[in-house]
């Protein structure tokens, strides 16, 4: 599939449907017919969940720094990203093989990034289609076939923070489509980006909307601690956006470009100056100061986004701690949403119906794994 010619032009931009605010009932709105999205109910949701099994306990599965999963049928592959290595899993999370070290040919990675594992920061950097993978190591997109053999690669470097490129996305087997956080002194814009291996080494932008941003003096603008961070999702011919903080989620089709919205339901956080993490700390000659800071424009409010394979978008509400999940099931097709009380994580990746996997640290030890959930049947 081949994006249109004319989609990086400003005035093509401009002319795609406008996006309406929406707030409350997200009645009457839909997601574009290239999602094909079911307007039943998720059939990943569950009462209660229990793990079935895991990956990264035993010998010989040791994840050195998760950096992102992806899983079409039986067949899921994850990035560890200080091991430079994709490992390729069965659905029940056996091992059938790992390619991409340094030293195994062309696609390899090397010149390890020390970053570890946090929260989502690197969900959206690993995408399989079923017939391509495609990898974001924070220097390069790397395409991969489901065998593991090197297509191509682009360069597209970012800082590991939370700005930069968030997401990226195989489209057909000669383009890859990437989402990224675009954040200057004066700016900050969401955009997705095309580039085609017939052309590797140039970049065409596709999609841009503003996000709310404070102007800045500093040399280094980025995305501060409360800060709204942007979360991307793929759904067939769709990409899900959501700019970390708004009541809704940008939908976008990748055929057309028009874009429609999805209502997301309420959820408070405390204010800005309400929490200790908001207060900065300086040491001035021994002495302790905690400088004013300005409250960001948009305020972090959802921590994580993913599509199930029927369409409906799981949101994770931001909280104060980590280890809590609040997570809201929200249909593409009509908009309802759907509380999922007490669930034992966030899904990075789904198998079949009732079905989903996630990474999480081991309490004792911080060692991270991956566990296969099941509902559990009544």
């Amino acid at each position: 599939m081949k994006l249109p010619p004319f989609a990086g032009h400003p005035q093509a931009l401009a002319a795609v449907a406008a996006l309406a605010f929406t707030s409350g009932s997200a009645q009457g709105q839909t997601a574009p017919l290239a999602c094909m999205a079911s307007a039943d109910e998720s059939a990943w949701l569950a009462e209660s969940y229990r793990d079935t099994h895991t990956y990264g306990l035993d010998d010989g599965e040791w994840i050195e720094s998760y950096g992102g999963l992806a899983a079409v049928g039986d067949s899921l592959f994850f990035y560890d990203q200080w091991a430079r290595r994709i490992v390729h899993l069965s659905g029940k999370l056996d091992e059938r093989h790992s390619f991409g070290r340094r030293g195994e040919g062309p696609g390899e990675f090397d010149e390890p990034i020390p970053l570890m594992w946090l929260d989502n920061l690197y969900e959206g950097h690993v995408a399989f289609d079923g017939r391509q993978l495609v990898v974001y190591d924070l220097r390069r997109l790397t395409s991969f076939d489901a065998a593991g053999e090197y297509r191509w690669s682009t360069q597209a470097p970012s800082r590991p923070f939370s700005d930069g490129v968030r997401f990226a996305t195989p489209v057909g087997e000669e383009q890859m489509v990437f989402g990224k956080d675009s954040v200057d002194n004066v700016s900050r814009h969401l955009q997705l980006w095309s580039t085609q291996r017939a052309d590797r080494n140039s970049h065409e932008l596709i999609w841009e909307r503003p996000v709310p941003r404070h102007a800045s003096d500093s040399p280094f603008p980025g995305i501060t601690t409360r800060e709204a961070r942007s979360q991307w999702a793929r759904h067939r011919n769709c990409v899900v956006v959501s700019d970390g903080g708004g009541g809704f989620l940008w939908i976008v089709d990748l055929l057309s470009l028009q874009t429609d919205s999805i209502a997301l339901p309420e959820w408070e956080v405390p204010a800005f100056g309400e929490l200790s993490i908001d207060r900065g700390t300086l040491n001035l000659g021994g002495r302790e100061v905690q400088p004013e800071r300005p409250a960001p424009a948009l305020l972090w409010r959802w921590r994580g986004l993913i599509v199930d394979p029927g369409g409906h978008a799981w949101v994770r509400a931001w909280t104060q701690s980590r280890k809590e999940y609040e997570v809201f099931v929200v249909s593409l097709a009509t908009g309802e949403s759907r509380r999922l009380m007490n669930p034992p994580g966030f899904p990075t990746a789904f198998g079949p119906p009732g079905v989903f996997y996630t990474a999480r640290e081991h309490p004792d030890t911080d060692e991270q794994h991956l566990v296969r959930l099941e509902r559990e049947r009544r």
